[in-house]
């Protein structure tokens, strides 16, 4: 595998504009009324969570837990035909990598089925001409937003099972090392700071990235920031292609009053704005629980 291939989704965040009419049948996801909570297993790719999903009863897809990106999206040609998507109508969004946004068709009123977590009137993005996951054999897209603000979330990477629950009925247990989370633009951030060797600590609001298999990322409108960092080369691949740049290590992260020590930075250039994030590659080493509603996240170390 060529060094560019080595990330499948390094950050994944757009925004869509619509407007619906309201309906008689509740939009959303949400659990039977008799059921409170319900886990269920996933695969992992490069660390990312894939979870089997149903669309329309009948579609079955396979998509990576983004909580980087808004809505459900589906890449390939195998679904042109399968939605109905509204006419004149395009979705352009865009992510990390050098090159231009990518457009997508709106299909709306969907019902997405994740065993019993059921979802009506659920919007979908068609990209049919670019297949990002073409390399991936059995991955769909990636779904995200929609399903986080519904639930508390529970990620266990070492049993490979996820567990969703009500969020707004849900506490968290002290075994966790709770965190406050401010979520903006649909993404869910943490007030952080981290150090490098030297250095005082650089300030950032961190993204919590299900949708990157990388560690900490940070992307720079200034790499003088940066001093001492290793050769320029490929990191990965994100919606817009290639991401260059260069890693570093980080003395320590401290994401609120929670401290992780000793990681690997990976810095990227970016001309508009500075940003931050945690990927997969170091939240694979804990079982964390979201919870958008009640603006929390939690860590509990795996031993």
């Amino acid at each position: 595998m060529k060094s560019a291939d080595r990330f499948i989704v390094l950050l994944i965040f757009y925004f869509l504009t619509f407007s619906t009419r309201a309906s008689e049948t509740k939009a959303g996801f949400s659990l039977p009324d008799d059921v409170s909570e319900v886990s269920l297993k996933f695969q992992t790719i490069r660390n990312l969570i894939v979870l089997p999903v149903v669309i329309n009863d009948s579609i079955q897809v396979n998509l990576i837990l983004d909580t980087g990106c808004r809505n459900l999206v589906l890449f390939g040609k195998r679904f042109r035909n399968l939605f109905q998507t509204t006419p004149n109508q395009k979705v352009q969004f865009s992510g990390l990598g050098d090159g231009n946004p990518i457009q997508g068709k709106l299909s709306l009123n969907n019902k997405v089925s994740i065993q019993a977590v059921i979802g009506e009137k659920i919007p979908v993005v068609i990209v049919a001409e670019k297949n990002l996951f073409s390399n991936y054999a059995g991955i769909h897209g990636v779904i995200g937003y929609d399903i986080f603000i519904k639930f508390e979330i529970e990620l266990d990477p070492l049993n490979q099972v996820i567990t969703f629950r009500p969020a707004s009925s849900s506490e968290l247990s002290n075994e966790y090392e709770k965190i406050p989370l401010v979520i903006e633009d649909s993404r869910p951030l943490i007030r952080s700071q981290v150090f490098f060797k030297d250095s005082d600590g650089l300030a950032c609001d961190l993204m919590l990235d299900t949708g990157s298999s990388l560690g900490l990322l940070m992307k720079t409108t200034d790499l003088e920031k940066f001093p001492g960092g290793n050769e320029r080369k490929i990191l990965g691949r994100g919606f817009n292609g290639k991401v260059v740049g260069f890693e570093m290590i980080a003395s320590k992260l401290i994401l609120s009053t929670f401290e992780i020590s000793v990681i690997t930075a990976d810095i990227t250039y970016s001309a508009w704005h500075n940003f931050a994030s945690v990927g997969m590659d170091i939240m694979k080493d804990y079982v964390v629980v979201l919870n958008y509603c009640k603006a929390y996240a939690g860590f509990k170390k795996i031993i």
